[in-house]
């Protein structure tokens, strides 16, 4: 840390306060030179490398938070500073959201649309795919930092054939999406939109990011509203492709919370659990008929044995 700070030190910058991180072992401090406020994002081992790489093929399609200097001797961007007001925040204190989340809806559509003719053909964003393999990697790990931790008896074998189902249904036509776009990742400064937390972007299902938007696991927007907004959608995608979708996504995010809950000791993600309990009991009621069994077992073997 000290040569952190002594190299930030000699290039003019004051530290003013390391910021509150996200799920990965990145830090991120807001600095000061003059008037001006950045934040300096600290990489531990590798990573440095994908985030510009991301940042370049993105840029022209998301307005994404901008990379402004590269320090590669203590391996950290300086980055633009998004400000303090994410979405999250802003719909929590009763924010006007519905017109912020029908520009959002407009930016993914962008993104899916115009990438092929954008993106270069070789970008790590092409190379990377959200498919059936990897959203399978998920649940499996859901199952082991979730389902066991929390104690919920569920023989891995049942939970692996279940799940065999919700990647049988799922369509893998794939499109360029964040992959967490969500309202932790979306600031709000002045009039502009900052989309943050994108290295990790890649080819996935149509209804994932819209998914990730609308059935956020740190927001739970109003029903009537929300719905309103997802009505605009099933004129490009089946309403049972994004319920599925959204299911899958909502497991796996339990593995994620009660991976930091348990595993690292990081109290912070276990709030959200409640709502992403939420969802899932939405969404056993909206799944196909064909995933009835599946509804039936999530219910019994989650929803009713689990008390938050």
């Amino acid at each position: 840390m000290e040569k952190f700070t002594k190299f930030l030190k000699a290039k003019g910058f004051s530290i003013i306060r390391k910021l509150r991180g996200d799920a990965s072992t990145r830090e991120f401090f807001r600095v000061k030179k003059g008037k001006d406020t950045f934040v300096v994002m600290k990489f531990e081992g590798e990573g440095i490398s994908k985030q510009i790489e991301v940042f370049r093929s993105l840029s022209p399609l998301l307005p994404l938070s901008r990379i402004i200097e590269v320090f590669y001797p203590i391996n950290s961007l300086l980055m633009e500073d998004a400000g303090d007001l994410s979405l999250e925040k802003f719909v929590k204190r009763g924010g006007e959201w519905e017109p912020i989340y029908r520009e959002l809806m407009g930016i993914i559509l962008t993104l899916q649309k115009y990438s092929f003719s954008i993106l270069p053909k070789s970008n790590p964003v092409n190379e990377r795919k959200l498919d059936r393999e990897r959203l399978g990697w998920e649940l499996d790990f859901t199952y082991e930092n979730f389902i066991i931790p929390y104690g919920l008896e569920i023989v891995k074998k049942e939970w692996r054939k279940k799940i065999e189902e919700v990647l049988d249904f799922i369509e893998y036509k794939l499109k360029p999406c964040h992959r967490d776009f969500h309202s932790r990742n979306i600031f709000i400064k002045g009039k502009r939109i900052m989309i943050l937390d994108y290295q990790d972007s890649m080819m996935g299902p149509v209804p994932y990011d819209y998914a990730s938007l609308l059935r956020d696991n740190y927001v739970y927007l109003n029903y009537r509203k929300r719905t309103a907004l997802e009505d605009r959608l099933w004129s490009f995608m089946e309403k049972a492709q994004y319920t599925v979708v959204s299911f899958q996504r909502h497991l796996k995010a339990l593995g994620t919370f009660g991976f930091q809950t348990k595993e690292r000791g990081n109290k912070y993600f276990e709030k959200y659990i409640p709502t992403t309990l939420a969802y899932i009991k939405e969404e056993i009621k909206e799944l196909p008929y064909i995933l009835k069994n599946l509804s039936l077992f999530i219910e019994r073997k989650i929803i009713h044995r689990i008390d938050f």
